[in-house]
């Protein structure tokens, strides 16, 4: 064995060894490759609110502005998120706001939909090989506001902001954060229902039906 070893290598040279080495270290950058691609078959239900009681406004007609800009960049990550919370804010909108009367005009106005990533110090060195580390933590946030128009005099105004976070760890898997995005952007709008409803309540309620 060991002659046929040696004639190998006298035969091929280095390049026997250099190939089979970067045969293993291919084969380990497409494992690695793999553990780091979302699985595309993992699929998310739509956000809706359809099942919530509707915010009955004595207007003709709603509107829903966005003016919210996602940056596509760090430390912003919304973009990544199954339902971003400028779209979710949206879709609350259309679900929720209902027009019952006929003469006034209501503006849905989004003005803060963000998903921000913070980087947190994790463990290094002989310490860090014997934990799993709690490594980012990720802040969302949702403004708006329901204006009252009578042309253009504004008669109302309610304004809500949520906010939720939630970590995650430093072996956390890219389905993984995608499922935590998507339940922290569901329950921030749970939070935003509900901030909503008590702005509403409290000044528009002549417009309240």
């Amino acid at each position: 064995m060991r002659d046929t070893m040696r004639q190998k290598l006298a035969r091929h040279g280095p390049g026997l060894v250099s190939r089979r080495w970067m045969l293993a270290l291919a084969a380990l950058s497409l494992a690695l490759a793999a553990c780091d691609t979302p699985n595309p078959g993992v699929e998310f239900p739509d956000l809706t609110f359809t099942h919530k009681p509707p915010i009955q406004l004595a207007v003709g007609k709603v509107r829903i502005i966005n003016e919210y800009k996602m940056p596509f960049k760090t430390p912003n990550v919304e973009h990544l998120a199954p339902v971003a919370p400028g779209a979710a804010g949206e879709r609350w909108a259309a679900d929720i706001v209902e027009p019952v009367g006929r003469e006034l005009t209501a503006l849905f106005v989004i003005t803060q939909a963000a998903i921000t990533e913070e980087k947190l110090k994790i463990k290094t060195g002989v310490q860090g090989l014997f934990s799993i580390d709690q490594s980012e933590r990720y802040i969302t946030e949702l403004e708006a506001r329901i204006d009252i128009f009578d042309g253009s005099k504004r008669l109302g105004t309610a304004r809500a902001l949520a906010s939720r976070s939630q970590t995650a760890r430093e072996d956390t898997t890219p389905n993984q954060r995608a499922k935590l995005l998507y339940a922290l952007v569901e329950r921030l709008m749970a939070d935003f229902d509900d901030e909503m409803r008590r702005q509403v309540e409290t000044h528009l309620t002549d417009f309240l039906r």
